[in-house]
């Protein structure tokens, strides 16, 4: 128990040492395929269907609203932990002798795998931003495990993106609750008579990519990934007027750490890091647009329950400078239903960190094996 505390400490120390604004989501993890490709198909079942909504508003420096929308469905192709090269699992063998959940490790040393692809939709905007986006993705990944306990994998993501300004709507924007994707411009001159009657729609292509390594014991599981996205700077001013407005690259990062607690809860502590604006300084706009986000935190699963409703919890903050509590309900082997609300703590003195932030995530499942409790000592996934 000392080393567990130890591991818990050290993650949200390290977590500490970093800061953030402009994050898309408070629960990223709910929109996994837009946070990192390789997390396609990385589930418990064979077909998934994410819906993710968040209505989000700021008051500085600018009152402005902005609602978000993420839509996914993966699936998964080739044996993927259901009996592996064994006999099929009859009523007189115990669950416990089997090869066990989709979602879990495997008994024997060999190397086993499948295929995940999947598609993802994200929209940002409001009926009085003067800015809305839409991203299309499709990902294929490859996942790998191996040596009883190890399993990892990478995705690749190829995107379609369509941005669409329309200044009549109103000029209340905020970077730190848009979407981000395009480079709003900005007028030459303070009082540009400009303001208020642009228009135009901008796309471009963009390419990503991912992988993911974990290991798991019955005392603890951990999980590092990482993604690199805009790999070739796609051209990204909203007007379509300068060369140099590239979208710099993007990383991701995440870590996973599962302990075990005692024989009624579960806990799993999460790190997720999100930086924009890499290795690319347009001359024109003189400023590196470089934008950080992180979110750290605690959840709780309550190990093999016996109800097929159960409600799980947690809690989440933004580098230490808001508050959001975090829901989690499932509701058979079928439905999960997640919600969060995000407060910031200090917007006075933080004011990047002013925006509140109000999401909830339905996620079906076809085809799981277990809900996220059951035999929660031997589980991989929790996304």
């Amino acid at each position: 128990m000392k080393n567990q505390k130890v591991l818990i400490v050290l993650a949200l120390f390290i977590s500490s040492l970093t800061y953030g604004q402009n994050a898309r989501f408070s629960q990223i993890w709910s929109s996994p395929i837009q946070f990192n490709p390789s997390l396609t198909g990385k589930f418990d079942g064979k077909y998934r269907l994410t819906a993710h909504y968040s209505s989000q508003s700021a008051d500085f420096p600018v009152e402005a609203t902005i609602n978000h929308q993420n839509v996914s469905f993966d699936a998964k192709f080739g044996k993927y932990k259901a009996s592996g090269d064994e006999a099929p699992v009859t009523k007189a063998v115990s669950v416990a002798n089997s090869t066990a959940g989709k979602d879990e490790i495997y008994s024997k040393s060999r190397m086993h795998g499948y295929w995940g692809a999947g598609l993802n939709y994200y929209h940002y905007g409001y009926k009085t931003s003067p800015f809305d986006a839409t991203f299309i993705s499709a990902s294929l990944a490859r996942h790998f495990y191996n040596k009883s306990n190890k399993y990892f994998g990478f995705g690749i993501q190829g995107t379609y993106a369509s941005g669409k300004l329309d200044e009549t709507k109103g000029t209340a924007y905020d970077a730190e609750i848009s979407g981000g994707g395009f480079r709003y411009p900005t007028p030459s001159t303070p009082n540009s008579t400009t303001i208020g009657t642009r228009k135009n729609t901008k796309t471009y292509v963009d390419f990503n990519g991912g992988a993911y390594y974990g290991m798991n014991t019955e005392a603890v599981m951990f999980e590092l990934g990482g993604a690199m996205h805009h790999l070739f700077y796609p051209l990204n001013d909203a007007m379509g007027s300068d060369s140099e407005s590239k979208l710099r690259h993007r990383i991701t990062a995440h870590s996973i750490l599962r302990l075990k607690l005692n024989p009624k809860w579960g806990i799993v502590q999460r790190n997720m890091y999100w930086q924009e604006g890499l290795y690319y300084r347009s001359k024109s706009f003189n400023d590196s647009l470089q934008i950080v986000s992180f979110w750290t935190g605690l959840e709780f699963y309550k190990i093999d329950p016996s109800k097929k409703i159960n409600l799980n919890f947690g809690f989440y903050t933004r580098s230490f400078r808001t508050l959001m509590p975090y829901l989690n309900l499932n509701v058979t082997n079928f439905a999960n239903i997640r919600y969060s609300y995000e407060q910031p703590i200090n917007s006075k003195k933080f004011y990047a960190y002013n925006a509140t932030r109000s999401e909830l995530a339905l996620i079906f499942t076809y085809k799981r094996y277990t809900s996220p409790g059951t035999r929660f000592y031997r589980k991989t996934n929790f996304w």
